[in-house]
């Protein structure tokens, strides 16, 4: 019985999923950290959004380190 098996295509490698991982968590913290330097200190709305950033991102950061393990 053999078994069918496709092709492992460069994009599909796990390094590279780690590091569209760790880039885009590290560019969403990025922008929670700008976002919190240039809002006015009287803004609680916004303040959700630089929590989901700062979670997103560190969720994807997470990720690619639990993917390489």
């Amino acid at each position: 019985m053999t078994q069918f098996r496709l092709p492992r295509s460069p994009i599909t490698s796990t390094a590279i999923v780690r590091m569209v991982a760790i880039g885009l968590g590290a560019v969403f913290l990025a922008f929670a950290v700008r976002f919190a330097l240039e809002m006015p200190d009287v803004m609680p709305g916004n303040a959700a959004g630089i929590l989901a950033l700062v979670a997103l991102g560190t969720i994807l950061i997470l990720g690619a380190i639990w993917i390489a393990i």
